[in-house]
């Protein structure tokens, strides 16, 4: 009688766990690999805010990407639906995890890659139809708009008002950011004080360490800060960053997640306590920004210690972290970078339009989905 395969199940398509459950499809054929994913698609999100603004190349058609590719020549699986629970087996290792339809997929190991929670123009509906819908209601707000304020200064926020100037270079816009500037505060103040020149140079209001209390629905009529800033707006957006998609993981047992939800994980990206469990990308509870740059070293020693534990060896693949790096666009042919490297490098439009800007790193993420 033949050994029943292992399986492994990875929730969440994104950033870390697409990449993650395709390598392990096609370095461990002899093993059942399934991904859960609610959407329909790979949402790539450095491009996704000029999508939200322009018609312009399409972008719906190059950053909502299938899945259809993903496990080519493998024998992969996906899976559509929302993980509710998930559930150890008591006396020997793997469980099950149950999705939203209520069907229930055991596992051997586990990674969990969920990612991040987002608000308003970011929060996409899981079919490609809707998707494109929700798409184009908001590129026909924007530009109907007489005036955009954007809740939230960090990369998202930035980046939006810099993709929405280039479509519209008379419009009103508006950042409010509760910190005294752009960006999060693991950056430099030179950095983030270069970055704020270079957004007031395009003509981007700022107004920092301030916030407002509720996003209006639009048309707003202006909305008037905490502070008792009036920004005259008719369109407000939020941006103000992700929360880790992790309610789930208290099914699995207590003290797993810290206070702000990202799960408490070893070196090795196992959860503490929990043998065959694996944690990776947005959800992590690790002091470095989050990013889809993190991903590749997260999914490098994901995947060594999955096969390690499947077949019984220890663990000893471990993540020493990352150096930060950002570019941030500021429209198609601009933006600030920096690399926390040597000195602390700054560079500007020249560098972050070579590096990311044009492109949005669409060519190098979709061959990475098999397109």
């Amino acid at each position: 009688m033949s050994k029943a395969k292992s399986s492994v199940v990875v929730i969440g398509g994104g950033g870390a766990g697409a990449p993650l459950a395709r390598a392990l499809a096609q370095q461990l054929p002899d093993v059942n690999v399934t991904l859960i994913e609610a959407r329909e698609y790979y949402l790539h999100y450095p491009g996704a805010l000029r999508m939200l603004v322009t018609s312009e190349g399409k972008l719906e058609d190059k950053v909502l990407i299938p899945y259809d590719r993903l496990f080519a020549n493998t024998t992969g699986n996906l899976v559509h639906a929302s993980v509710t629970t998930i559930v150890r087996n008591k006396n020997e290792k793997g469980g099950h995890v149950t999705v939203d339809s209520g069907q229930q997929i055991t596992y051997d190991a586990l990674v969990i890659a969920s990612g991040s929670v987002w608000e308003g123009p970011l929060v996409l509906p899981p079919t490609k139809s809707a998707a494109v819908e929700h798409v184009r209601e908001w590129r026909k707000n924007i530009k109907s708009a007489n005036g955009v304020a954007i809740v939230g200064g960090g990369a998202v926020g930035a980046e939006l008002a810099g993709e929405i100037r280039d479509i519209y270079p008379e419009k009103k816009i508006t950042i409010i950011q509760r910190g005294d500037h752009l960006l999060v505060s693991r950056y430099p103040a030179k950095y983030r004080t270069d970055v704020d020149k270079r957004w007031n140079q395009r003509n981007i209001a700022l107004v920092l360490n301030d916030e407002i209390n509720e996003i209006p629905p639009y048309p707003a009529g202006g909305v008037t800060t905490r502070k008792g800033t009036i920004v005259e707006a008719d369109l407000v957006i939020p941006t103000r960053g992700g929360h880790p998609n992790t309610a789930f993981v208290s099914t699995l047992g207590p003290g797993l997640l810290n206070k702000e939800g990202y799960i408490k994980v070893e070196p090795t990206l196992q959860l503490q306590g929990i043998p065959g469990v694996f944690a990776l990308g947005d959800v992590l509870d690790w002091k470095e920004v989050k990013q889809v740059a993190k991903c590749p070293g997260h999914v490098t020693v994901a995947v060594a210690n999955v096969k390690s534990f499947l077949q019984d060896k220890a663990l000893t693949s471990v993540y020493k972290g990352m150096f930060e790096l950002i570019v941030v666009t500021n429209g198609a042919n601009g933006g600030a970078a920096y690399i926390d490297q040597l000195w602390g490098l700054c560079f500007g439009n020249s560098f972050s339009k070579m590096i990311k800007s044009k492109d949005l790193f669409i060519a190098q993420t979709s061959k990475a989905l098999g397109y």
